[in-house]
């Protein structure tokens, strides 16, 4: 028998060749099911793993990032009536591929707790499950907020038609009516009420005022020095935990500015944030400050030993861990270390009425699990209250002081790490969100106006006739009135921002009156008249180019032609309306300002510039 070796989550799995990539969708299952529990073990090719077993451990298998607490899928508490078909709807699951292992792991345990209400209700097959059980549920779902609520539909119903295609076909049409339903009121009214804060300021100059001169404290523990480098960093770039512990030693890059006169640094590093499957990631760029550069270059040196005694090439690299990267939880358990050796100083003890929006942890499990040096728990009552910033705060707390000292919004949105305008939006506390789109109309306006930034779009040519009437019919001079002028435009024009491009036909000033799903996918991927864009957003393009490549090869190798096929057209588009137009720009802004002014300016995009013939020889040999 021939077979097939699949490497899905980061797991080998052998297929024998007769099964299909519907067995993979859970489209047709049912002999693969029969052979596994005839031969009592998960097709894996490394370890043993017994399908008779109520305790499935992948954390031997699974890629190293993955916590091993959420790569273990236990069973014990399920029902015989729904055992098999649980355990093999998560191997499907698994399968597809289409979600990281951790949160397949949620997922069944949120079905495990719908069939633990099945079987309180004396109900032991799916084809008996009526539609006001199904609702009981889910209005019995106490003190769960509304997008969770969500999920949980969303698994259920997946549960559902996993069952009806491998085991009986059942009519489960008003079931799934009521689960497809979207209180999307609700969750666009909570995301906004849980929005996480800042940091308050008095705290955080406190506590990095400690942490610098810990950092710098060459008498020192290695590793206290290590920590207070990395909570610095943190502060400094907006990464995230997990981002910043894989930062590799290498990571820093340079260049001169303002005439050479001045030395920009800026780090490169890897984000899995929005990627596809475990250990799926892309490398992204952010400009740090000088505090930030030192750090990184404590970080070099005090780890050099321990570094090579270790054979990695990661920036931080603790003396004592068991793995490598550290956790993101390892990394809050060593800034919670060292609030507590230096509590006083920082100012974090029993203030938790006074900073409410940090996270309050009691001292006294802190003494139990003997954090640190019993000398210093001494210090404490076990009653005592530590507050400790939570490491998203961090980047809150960044993206608020850029905005406050004037740093442009456009630049916050796209190359900070998150460039979801929406997502990078919800940090800032001090603006409403209608000033902050306002805002960056107006700063998308005046580079037009300027002629800072020529835009590339279908409707070009409209867009600039519209403009210079309106400033020719104003009587106002761009020289003296360009204020007016902006405030003026942006309300006939209104601009709101989009990945890799603005879109001219809704803004702060009007809602989209012509938006319905069919729009939306146009505009997801600026297939529309009224998306317009620059050079300078080629590196944002270009991550959708990568992606859908990704896309391509992912549909090919599941045998799902048609949707390759859609996912080529998009990828085609791409490339002959925003990629090659904005090569184009950017070969002609080279020319007239010179290369290492457009990196000076736009670092984001340095890659391009250096990469410009075998870029526009990739992108291009798509179009032959």
């Amino acid at each position: 028998m021939n077979v097939t070796v699949k490497e899905l989550q980061n797991i080998q799995w052998i297929f024998s060749d007769e099964y299909d990539n519907f067995v993979l969708k859970g489209v047709t299952t049912n002999r693969i099911f029969e052979r596994i529990k005839k031969v009592d073990r998960l097709p894996i090719v490394s370890g043993d793993i017994y399908f008779s077993s109520d305790t499935w451990d992948f954390s031997a298998v699974t890629h190293k990032t993955v916590p091993r607490r959420k790569s273990t899928f236990t069973f014990n508490t399920v029902n015989e009536a729904f055992k098999e078909q649980l355990k093999f709807f998560t191997l499907v699951r698994i399968w597809e591929d289409r979600n990281k292992i951790q949160s397949i792991y949620t997922g069944i345990s949120r079905i495990k707790k719908f069939v633990e209400h099945l079987i309180v209700n004396h109900i032991f097959s799916l084809e008996y499950v009526s539609l006001k059980t199904v609702e009981n549920y889910f209005n019995n779902l106490e003190n769960q907020r509304a997008s969770t609520i969500q999920r949980y539909k969303y698994e259920v119903s997946e549960f559902f038609q996993f069952y009806s295609n491998n085991y009986k076909k059942i009519d489960w049409s008003e079931i799934y009516k009521f689960l497809q339903l979207y209180d999307s009121k609700t969750i666009i009214a909570e995301r906004r009420n849980n929005k996480w804060d800042t940091i308050p300021t008095d705290y955080f100059d406190r506590l990095i005022t400690c942490l610098n001169r810990i950092m710098n404290d060459e008498t020192a523990p290695v590793d206290d020095r290590g920590i207070s480098a990395m909570i610095i960093l943190l502060s400094q770039t907006g990464l995230r935990n997990g981002e910043l512990c894989d930062c590799k030693v290498n990571c820093l890059e340079s260049l001169q500015i303002l005439n050479g006169t001045k030395t920009a640094y800026y780090l490169r590093y890897t984000t899995k944030k929005n990627q596809k499957g475990n250990g799926s990631e892309r490398e992204i760029y952010t400009v740090i400050t000088e505090l930030a550069h030192q750090a990184y270059n404590i970080l070099t040196k005090i780890y050099d030993k321990s570094r090579k005694s270790a054979g990695s090439n990661l920036l931080f690299v603790p003396l004592k861990v068991r793995t490598l990267p550290v956790t993101e939880n390892t990394l809050d358990r060593m800034l919670t270390a060292m609030l507590l050796k230096h509590g006083k100083e920082i100012g974090c003890i029993n203030v938790s009425h006074k900073y409410l929006k940090l996270k309050s942890q009691k001292v006294d499990v802190l003494i139990d699990r003997k954090v640190v040096s019993t000398d210093i728990l001494n210090r404490y009552e076990r009653s005592d209250v530590l507050s400790i910033p939570r490491p998203h705060q961090f980047r809150v707390h960044l993206c608020n002081q850029l905005f406050e000292q004037g740093v442009s919004l456009f630049y916050i949105k796209k190359h900070m790490g998150h460039l979801e305008k929406e997502m990078t939006i919800s940090y800032f506390r001090h603006k409403e969100d209608l000033d902050q789109e306002k805002e960056y109309a107006e700063s998308v306006m005046r580079m037009i106006v300027t002629g800072e930034s020529e835009v590339i779009g279908e409707a070009k040519g409209i867009l600039m006739s519209t403009i210079n009437d309106f400033i020719e019919n104003s009587n106002l001079n761009i020289a003296t009135d360009l204020d007016e002028i902006i405030k003026g435009l942006t309300k006939k024009v209104p601009i709101r921002a989009k990945n890799g491009g603005i879109c001219i036909k809704s803004g702060p000033i009007r809602d989209c009156s012509k938006s319905d799903p069919t729009d939306d996918l146009y505009c997801a991927y600026g297939m529309c008249i009224n998306f317009f864009h620059t050079f300078y957003m080629i590196d944002i393009n270009y991550n959708k180019y990568t992606t859908l490549l990704k896309t391509i090869k992912y549909n090919e190798e599941k045998g799902f032609k048609k949707a390759a096929e859609k996912e080529t057209s998009k990828l085609k588009w791409i490339i002959e309306n925003f990629l090659i137009p904005e090569l184009h720009d950017l070969g002609s802004e080279i020319l007239s300002k010179g290369a290492l002014s457009i990196k000076q300016k736009y670092p984001q995009i340095s890659f391009f510039v250096d990469n410009y013939d075998s870029v526009y020889k990739e992108i291009t040999s798509w179009t032959n």
